[in-house]
């Protein structure tokens, strides 16, 4: 029994890469840097140094998702825009985590200022009892649930 195919094959598009691809590859590699620093600037500076560096690049690489056509104006503009709009979204998006830790501790009303000159020491230690109020309030429901789980399986 031979194989036979019934319909005749049709070629498709050709997938090989746009007439504005290398420019826009060439422009990225150029300023991957300046972008980088960019989105860097723009994500929240809550998190930390080096997952803001990684969120900064994965923001850069996300600038140009495939088949995105190039607009009529500066390419460099484009990708700028592109990555401001993409670190924006990034930084207004909110973890559960950040929500939960939202309600537990209120906005800072003790005045304390990180870029200050002179360090206050009451306010740090305002803080810091605050902080260790909010891990022993998240801690301990969590303990004594573990251990009623441990005592009545």
């Amino acid at each position: 029994m031979s194989a036979t195919v019934e319909t005749p094959l049709i070629p498709g598009p050709i997938q090989g890469p746009t007439r504005e691809e290398p420019q826009i590859e060439a422009l990225l590699l150029g300023d991957y840097g300046s972008l980088v620093h960019l989105a860097y600037l723009i994500l929240p500076p809550s998190i930390s140094r080096s997952r803001r560096i990684a969120a900064a690049h994965a923001v850069v690489q996300r600038a140009l998702p495939p088949g995105l056509p190039l607009p009529s104006g500066d390419p460099r503009e484009f990708l700028r825009l592109r990555v401001v709009q993409e670190a924006g979204r990034q930084a207004s998006a909110q973890s559960m985590l950040d929500r939960l830790g939202g309600l537990f501790a209120p906005a800072d009303s003790l005045g304390f200022e990180p870029c200050a000159t002179t360090i206050d020491r009451t306010t740090i230690r305002r803080r810091n009892r605050r902080g260790r109020r909010l891990a022993i309030a998240v801690t301990l429901p969590l303990t004594l649930g573990i251990l009623a789980s441990l005592l009545l399986s």
